[in-house]
C-alpha cells in the first residue's frame, strides 16, 4: 500500500469512528551520521523512522495521539486512544481544522529534495578530511590543536498531512551538514570553539577542509582571552548571535505567546519596533530554503509577506488555533516562521570599523531572557575593538539591556549574512549596551 493510500485509510477510519473532524500525520525519514576523533572512526548511526499522528475532534473536543510502529494493530490503537482522548476532553471553541478556503491550493516546486547519496565510508573520507583541515592549519601557525570531534550528517524525510476537508499535502526534503570541534590550550587556560556549515544539496557543500580551517581559526584566536572592566558601550553582534537576537522577537509574536499573554511584543502590532530602514521579509518559497513550505502545519496556503515594513511591526505568527483566541485570522504559521530575510539599506561590510570602540560578539552562553519584559541578559564571549580594529579576544562577560531598546537602536547591519537556517541575516550594531566583566 502507498503512504497516500495508507493516510487516505487512516482518514476514512477516523470518520467511521465518529470523528466530527480529523487530521493525519504521517513522516518517514533515513539518514546516517558518522563522527570521527583523533584520525579515526568513532561512531556511525544510522536511522530510518516512520511515525503516525492522528488528532480527532468531536465537534469541538479534541483528541491527539501518535505512535512510531506503523502497523494495523498499532494504527487501531492509535485511534482508539485519540477518540477516547476527545471523548474525555472540554469542548474548545478555537478547536478545529482550517476552514476550506484557506488552505493550499498551489504548490510550488521548492527544490527541497536532493538525491544525495553518500555512502558510509564517503561520509568518513569528508569527516577525516575536516578534521585534518583543522590540524593542517593549526600547524600552519605553528599551533598545536585537538580536534574533539568531527562530524557529518545525512538525511533525507517526506511527510504527508491530510484532513476532512479534502486536504492532501507532500513535503520532501533532503540535507547535509558537517561539523567541526577544536580545542586548544595558552598558559594552562583551554579554549573550545567550533564550526558547522549545511545545506540541502550535497552538490552545493563546502570542501570539508573548510569547515576544519574555520573551526581551528575560531579556536586559536580565543587564546589568550580576557576580561574587561564593567562598562557600557556599543556591541557587534556577529550573524549568529545576531539571529538569536530575531529568534527571542518571533518567540514574542508567536501566537501562543500572544494569547497566553506572556510576550513583551503582545501590544506592538502596527507598531514602531526598529529604525526606518530596517525591513525583515519572509518567503516561503525561497527555492532550497531551510524554511520553505508551501503549507503550514494546518494545511494553509503560505504567502510572502514583510513581517516587519520600515520597522514597523506588520503581523503576528498565528496558526489557526491561536488566531481563533486572539480574534484574529491564521498567518499560515502553523509550525512557526518560514523563511526570514532582512533587507536593509545600511548594509555594512566594515561594521568593526563602524563600531570604533565595544564589545564584538561570538559567542552567547545562558538563557537569561524573558520574553514576558523583554529583559536581556547572557553570558557572552568575542573581541574587545578599539580604534575600529580588534585588540584581544574577551570571555566571561555579560551583556543586558531591553530588547525594545535593543531594536530601536539598531545602528547597522552587516553583508556578512550567515546563509546556514531560515533566518537570513549579517551582523547587528547595537548602540549602547550594559557590559558586566572585571
Amino acid at each position: 500500500m502507498s503512504s497516500t493510500d495508507f493516510v487516505e485509510k487512516v482518514l476514512t477510519q477516523l470518520s467511521k469512528k465518529g470523528a466530527t473532524q480529523a487530521e493525519v500525520v504521517y513522516s518517514e525519514g533515513s539518514g546516517v551520521s558518522v563522527s570521527c576523533r583523533n584520525g579515526e572512526v568513532d561512531t556511525i548511526e544510522n536511522n530510518q523512522d516512520r511515525s503516525l499522528i492522528v488528532t480527532v475532534y468531536k465537534d469541538q473536543a479534541k483528541g491527539s495521539a501518535s505512535t512510531a510502529v506503523v502497523d494495523q494493530h498499532s494504527v487501531d490503537l492509535t485511534i482508539e486512544k485519540a477518540m477516547a482522548i476527545a471523548s474525555l476532553t472540554e469542548p474548545d471553541e478555537a478547536a478545529g481544522l482550517a476552514e476550506k478556503a484557506l488552505l493550499a491550493t498551489e504548490f510550488k516546486d521548492l527544490q527541497t529534495f536532493y538525491n544525495n547519496e553518500k555512502s558510509a565510508d564517503e561520509l568518513v573520507q569528508m569527516a577525516l578530511t575536516a578534521e585534518q583541515g583543522a590540524v593542517d592549519y593549526a600547524a600552519q601557525q605553528g599551533q598545536a590543536i585537538n580536534v574533539d570531534e568531527s562530524n557529518v550528517q545525512l538525511g533525507d524525510g517526506y511527510s504527508i498531512y491530510a484532513n476532512s476537508q479534502g486536504f492532501f499535502g507532500e513535503k520532501k526534503g533532503s540535507n547535509v551538514s558537517a561539523s567541526v570541534v577544536c580545542i586548544a590550550e595558552q598558559d594552562d587556560v583551554m579554549e573550545r570553539e567550533y564550526w558547522w556549515d549545511a545545506t540541502r544539496d550535497i552538490g552545493l557543500f563546502p570542501p570539508p577542509e573548510n569547515i576544519g580551517k574555520i573551526a581551528a581559526y575560531r579556536t586559536l584566536e580565543r587564546l589568550g582571552s580576557r576580561k574587561v572592566k564593567s562598562t557600557k558601550a556599543p556591541v557587534l553582534f556577529d550573524p549568529s548571535c545576531a539571529k538569536s537576537l530575531m529568534g527571542h522577537m518571533l518567540s514574542a509574536i508567536s501566537g501562543s505567546a500572544l494569547y497566553q499573554e506572556s510576550s513583551f511584543l503582545k501590544n506592538d502590532l502596527h507598531q514602531q519596533l526598529f529604525p526606518t530602514w530596517f525591513n525583515l521579509f519572509e518567503d516561503p518559497f525561497i527555492p532550497s530554503g531551510f524554511a520553505s513550505r508551501n503549507f503550514d502545519s494546518n494545511g494553509v496556503q503560505t504567502k510572502q509577506r514583510h513581517l516587519i515594513k520600515d520597522g514597523v511591526l506588520n503581523g503576528f505568527l498565528l496558526s489557526v488555533y491561536s488566531a481563533r483566541r486572539l480574534g484574529l485570522q491564521t498567518t499560515g504559521n502553523a509550525g512557526g516562521a518560514h523563511n526570514l530575510e532582512v533587507q536593509t539599506t545600511t548594509t555594512d561590510s566594515a561594521l568593526i570599523k563602524t563600531m570604533n570602540r565595544g564589545l564584538y560578539v561570538t559567542s552567547l552562553m545562558g538563557q537569561g531572557v524573558n520574553t514576558v519584559t523583554g529583559d536581556y541578559s547572557r553570558g557572552a564571549s568575542g573581541f574587545w575593538v578599539e580604534n575600529g580594529e580588534i585588540q584581544f579576544p574577551v570571555s566571561e562577560l555579560t551583556i543586558a539591556g531591553q530588547l525594545k531598546d535593543m531594536y530601536k537602536s539598531l545602528v547597522a547591519t552587516g553583508n556578512d549574512v550567515d546563509k546556514r537556517s531560515k533566518t537570513l541575516t549579517g551582523s547587528w550594531l547595537i548602540d549602547e549596551m550594559t557590559i558586566a566583566g572585571d
